[in-house]
């Protein structure tokens, strides 16, 4: 087990739960914008590509690039889909908030955890629901030898605490506190919050490019339309450049924002986990607990039913591993490792 001391890391708690919780809300900020963003590009490209612009109807002959550009950028269309992005995000937030506990459970072949034949679970539960100031979760179990363990909470009332068989049998008391307490942690830090927020905002960018890449042939169409009758129309000559700069934005933005909005998804998990670790150890008081169980689940996380859409929600991957290397770009999970090592490090 490592124990060398971390390299630009902060190994105080207090400012390890600062600088994630920082990181957190500044990568929401992010997708927030992004999707803002989106809408915008998607709204001006169509009033672009079909010259339903008022600048572009009423544009002298002698316009040239830069100044069509500069007469388009603000785009009642544009901000209308900026309204449309929030509006369908709200939307799908609503609907999530009211049902999406219980289809995450249901995704997993969760069950209720009996409180007789569970009832040391149920106990350590009710330890840490106590430890963190919260009510006590619901308690559920997945049949499966893997062994993992998810939270979710998108309401108080409705939180749940979710471990398979198979990590209930395998860890120890002090090692099933640690992986009880990263649950009720991400509940107390409201994680799965910012899980729903990004993956409805990453959804709804990935809906939105599609469409846009769909949408881009009908533009191709239109440039070569408007090229071939450009020499009975004068006033087209104008708008044919900005025509190609829109086309070239709108597929650029089509294809590179579902990229980074993923990436930012990503990102957001890993800091939420570094941030439950953290938590955990805290409401604990043995992150020597939580970094023995880390290590044993790791390589056994898998669990029979995969699932790709939830997998985000697990203590550890359910259906991948990731190296250091991974860990800083494209996984939802940091290494492994990389959490041990934080953890033996906190003060």
């Amino acid at each position: 087990m490592p124990t060398s001391p971390l390299i630009l890391i902060s190994t105080d708690f207090k400012a390890a739960q600062k600088k994630n919780l920082r990181n957190s809300v500044l990568l929401c900020l992010i997708m927030i914008l992004m999707a803002m963003g989106l809408g915008y590009i998607s709204g001006w490209g169509v009033e672009i590509f079909t010259q339903s612009h008022p600048a572009l109807k009423n544009m002298p002959y002698s316009t040239n690039i830069l100044e069509l550009l500069s007469l388009t950028l603000i785009s009642d269309w544009g901000i209308s889909g900026i309204i449309g992005m929030i509006v369908f995000s709200v939307l799908a937030l609503c609907w999530t908030y009211f049902s999406g506990d219980k289809t995450l459970l249901k995704m997993n072949d969760a069950i209720e955890a009996d409180p007789e034949k569970y009832q040391e679970l149920h106990n350590i539960v009710e330890e840490m629901s106590i430890a963190s100031g919260q009510p006590k979760p619901a308690v559920y179990i997945i049949h499966d030898d893997g062994l993992n363990a998810f939270a979710t909470g998108l309401r108080a009332q409705n939180a749940s605490i979710t471990i398979t068989t198979g990590l209930y049998e395998a860890l120890t008391r002090d090692e099933l506190q640690g992986v009880v307490g990263h649950e009720m942690a991400h509940i107390l830090n409201r994680d799965v919050q910012y899980a729903v927020l990004v993956a409805v905002g990453a959804g709804l960018i990935a809906v939105v490019a599609e469409i846009m890449l769909r949408m881009s042939r009908l533009f191709f169409y239109s440039r070569s339309s408007t090229s071939r009758s450009s020499s009975s129309n004068k006033k087209s000559n104008g708008a044919n450049p900005l025509m190609l700069i829109a086309g070239i934005v709108w597929v650029l933005a089509a294809i590179l924002a579902p990229l980074v909005a993923y990436l930012v998804r990503m990102a957001i998990s890993r800091e939420r986990e570094y941030l439950a670790d953290a938590t955990a150890a805290e409401l604990t008081r043995n992150p020597k607990g939580l970094a023995s169980a880390l290590l044993k689940i790791s390589g056994h996380a898998h669990l029979k039913e995969k699932n790709a859409a939830t997998e985000h929600l697990f203590i550890i991957n359910p259906n991948r591993s990731f190296s250091e290397v991974a860990s800083n770009l494209t996984s939802t999970h940091p290494a492994t490792s990389l959490r041990v090592e934080r953890l033996m490090n906190l003060k």
